[in-house]
């Protein structure tokens, strides 16, 4: 299976490493990228179901510390699409203006 990253995943997964690197150290954002990877090496593999829904079209998973969460849909049989990176420590609504 195919995994594409929008535009908003890629800009939000770049926000996310340089908030990251102010706070983490290079260890635990190693870990962070092999958390993103792991899961995108899943997708690949054909494991969308095994993933939390988040609603009918979409699913996510916890990663970096359980504090970001990664959401993704399955747009066809050959390819996912990951929407977003989202820190869990913001405001929770700002999840819908992303995602639009």
């Amino acid at each position: 299976m195919r995994v594409i990253f929008t535009k908003v995943a890629y800009s939000s997964y770049g926000s996310i490493l340089e908030f990251l690197s102010e706070v983490w150290t290079e260890k635990e954002i190693g870990v962070f990228i092999n958390d993103v990877e792991h899961i995108v090496t899943e997708l690949r593999d054909g494991k969308y179901s095994m993933f939390l829904k988040s609603n009918h079209k979409t699913r996510s998973a916890l990663i970096g510390k359980k504090h970001v969460r990664m959401f993704f849909r399955k747009e066809n049989e050959k390819q996912i699409k990951v929407l977003l990176f989202f820190d869990m420590r913001q405001n929770p609504e700002k999840i819908i203006e992303l995602l639009k």
